[in-house]
């Protein structure tokens, strides 16, 4: 296991050469526990609206120098629909902290998607109530992020004020969220002026402690309209934090060997840092999930946490078509299903029964085949029938099989299908298994 030192010794390492290890070393831990495929998690920003007072984003309750918006509940329901149509297994709702949206108005709306879409459902609303947590988890939601930015109270302190009387302890509502059932999503900013190499290291093992499921870490940009834009650093050149691509995957690397199973984002900030190679670096060092921008181009501006902020101005369909590709120019897969975290950080005392056998399943996502059915709600169909046959469902997404008149395609083990339609998923399914073909890992 990793001890802060060895944390410390990789952080401070600049020569290229000596971090190929690393870099190695977390590849290899994301391919085995979470595989090669590559999550995309819909991302829409319902609301600009924020009571919070941070020194650093430019949504901050005192910047009076842009335009505020709430999206209406047929809004949001559009872009759950969206989401839906181009595959994606999980829909992202991210807000500033707006007393605005109400707790009832939420949880509605959470209900409606969830009972039209096979969508898991992730919320970023930031410090809300014990009781509005509740509501939304028993209306459906799956997940919800909160980042803690830094595990050093004076420093989160001295870029996060408290909100009047109410004193914020975001570790303390992590902790209340995996007991309501969470899958609970939390992480850090690198190189915030203040912070040392002791202290992000300190911010990993946190990471560790929580037992995150999922790890979520960006570069520091503070917003032009903020007070630590452009500030300058209270410690020595050589120990503060340098908000860097490279100090960034030095970061990502780590969570994912301390936390290996963890879904850790290639985060937006990253490709706002380096548009071209960015994500790709990311995705490279230990990095297995992209949320693409789905909120509506009218808005996406206005969403202006930091400057430069990427796919600012592209179609959803634009950047879309662009992950895709950089995914699969990356040897990787596009996820199918919600891609949840396989383990849930719950570890019992003693061995449980042995698990049941997995099925690999390969879906063409294709635009031809994706238009014939193989879509999130064809997808959702498969693994209902694969897990009511008592099997573990394995599914990726892929590009393409270059049979487009035949399609949709469906890879099962090593067999292909073609022409597969989701209301003979069951039938299909029975076929493939009584013939006794490949594809079932015990």
């Amino acid at each position: 296991m990793m001890d802060r030192r060895e944390i410390l010794d990789w952080l401070r390492c600049d020569d290229p050469r000596q971090l190929e290890p690393l870099w190695q070393q977390a590849d290899r831990l994301r391919q085995e526990q979470v595989g090669d495929a590559v999550h995309l998690r819909g991302l829409v920003e319902i609301s600009n609206h924020c009571a919070r007072a941070c020194h650093y984003c430019g949504l901050r309750a005192a910047n009076q120098a842009i335009g505020r918006y709430r999206m209406t509940e047929e809004e949001v329901f559009a872009c759950a629909l969206a989401a839906q149509h181009l595959g994606y297994g999980t829909l992202v709702l991210q807000s500033g902290e707006d007393d605005g949206i109400k707790a009832d108005w939420l949880a509605g709306l959470i209900r409606r998607i969830k009972g039209a879409t096979p969508l898991a459902l992730t919320l970023s609303l930031g410090e809300r109530s014990d009781a509005a947590l509740t509501a939304w988890r028993e209306a459906g939601a799956d997940r919800y992020l909160l980042r803690f930015e830094t595990s050093d109270r004076a420093l989160y302190r001295a870029i996060h004020p408290d909100r009047g009387s109410r004193i914020s302890d975001r570790i303390a509502i992590l902790r209340k969220l995996r007991t309501l059932g969470y899958e609970t999503g939390s992480g850090v900013m690198v190189g915030i002026p203040g912070q040392s190499h002791e202290t992000l290291a300190d911010d990993l093992l946190l990471c560790r402690e929580l037992d995150l499921d999922m790890i979520g870490i960006g570069p520091f940009i503070a917003h032009p309209q903020t007070p630590l834009w452009q500030a300058k650093s209270p410690l020595p050149a050589e120990d503060q934090v340098p908000p860097t691509i490279d100090m960034t995957c030095k970061a990502v690397a780590l969570a994912r060997i301390l936390r290996p199973d963890a879904n850790i984002p290639a985060t937006t900030a990253v490709a706002v840092m380096n548009a071209s190679l960015g994500r790709e670096q990311a995705l490279r060092r230990g990095a297995n999930v992209i949320m693409p921008n789905l909120t509506p181009p009218q808005y996406r501006e206005l969403y202006a946490i930091y400057p430069g902020k990427a796919d600012r101005i592209e179609t959803a369909e634009a950047s879309d078509n662009q992950i895709r590709t950089q995914i699969i120019a990356l040897g990787r897969t596009v996820g199918c299903g919600p891609g949840g975290r396989s383990g849930g950080g719950q570890q019992g005392p003693e061995p449980g029964p042995v698990p049941p056998e997995s099925l690999q399943i390969a879906v063409c996502m294709g635009s031809s085949c994706f238009s014939r059915g193989n879509n999130g709600q064809a997808i959702e169909t498969l693994r209902h029938c694969v897990e009511a046959a008592g099997l573990v469902p394995e599914i990726t997404g892929h590009l393409c099989e270059n049979l487009c008149t035949q399609g949709p395609h469906v890879t099962i083990g090593d067999t292909l299908y073609s022409n597969v339609q989701a209301s003979c998923f069951a039938e299909l399914l029975r076929h493939h298994l009584a013939s006794g073909k490949e594809g079932i890992d015990g």
